[in-house]
């Protein structure tokens, strides 16, 4: 039962992460949210992993996979009816890192990887509407794609970083990176639950989620670690519901179940494909 303790957290904090975005919104923009986000959890992670890592590398690693991801990621929730839409729709990063992997890498994709590949867009097609495709699907399938870019760039540069000390320094060089751009669609009400809440999601999600991420992959392991994290999207529409009373679509249900199965089919056949070469 220990074993399953921390990728039971990552689920619970990271699919309730997608509905108090949007409460937080209410009070904060999207870049104001982001750098509280970052800079609490950054700093619970320097603690943690007493220290951090820091370079070119690694900068530039920070400002695709955290700085540039999070906006994508606020951004996507604020412009969507219902933030467990854009929780999976974010969470279609497996496919795209394939074909990036396929790309520059030159790694050929399996046959169940390119059907998992179609499956999965046909459902994101599916559960946002041909015609009702609007601009938070678009963002959060773009913040997708940036969550692959950022998970390419740190296989190739960065794997052999301590990975806690590297999320840190990632996490803080992002909210000060951000903070130039706090202008642009800048709104700030002075709440109590609005700051409450962002600070939260920073506890939770950015330093509770990665470290019991951590964990999870040391004990079950990489592959079922990410089998079960698609677990994210499909309780994000459970607390979407409870927290903000929102409820889901039918369409919205269907195509997630689609887009999940397709990605859960990618993984799969990322772990039973055998090296070629």
């Amino acid at each position: 039962m220990k074993r399953v303790v921390p990728i039971l957290t990552v689920i619970l904090v990271w699919s309730s992460a997608y509905p108090l975005i949007k409460i937080a919104l209410e009070y904060v923009s999207p870049i104001v949210l982001a750098i509280i986000r970052l800079l609490v959890g950054g700093i619970i992670l320097a603690i943690y992993g007493k220290g951090i890592i820091y370079g070119k590398k690694e900068l530039i690693g920070g400002l695709i996979n955290v700085g540039a991801f999070m906006l994508f990621l606020n951004f996507g929730v604020m412009y969507s009816e219902n933030p467990a839409l854009s929780a999976t729709l974010i969470y279609t990063q497996p496919i795209f890192l394939i074909l990036l992997s396929a790309i520059f890498l030159r790694r050929r994709a399996s046959v169940l990887q390119i059907l998992g590949t179609i499956i999965a867009i046909s459902g994101a097609i599916y559960s946002a509407g041909i015609t009702g495709f609007g601009l938070g699907s678009i963002i959060s399938i773009i913040g997708g794609l940036v969550w692959a870019i950022g998970t390419l760039y740190y296989q190739v540069f960065l794997y052999s970083r301590d990975i806690v000390k590297l999320n840190s320094f990632m996490a803080l060089i992002s909210s000060i990176f951000l903070l130039p751009f706090t202008p642009f669609n800048y709104y700030f009400k002075l709440s109590l639950i609005g700051i409450s809440v962002a600070v939260l999601i920073g506890v939770t999600a950015q330093a509770v989620g990665f470290i019991a991420w951590f964990s999870s992959i040391k004990t079950l392991g990489p592959f079922l670690s990410s089998s079960l994290s698609l677990l994210v999207p499909a309780l994000s529409y459970v607390f979407s519901y409870v927290i903000l009373g929102i409820v889901p679509t039918i369409q919205q249900l269907l195509g997630s179940a689609i887009v999940l199965a397709g990605i859960f089919l990618t993984i799969m056949a990322g772990k039973v494909r055998k090296p070629t070469g």
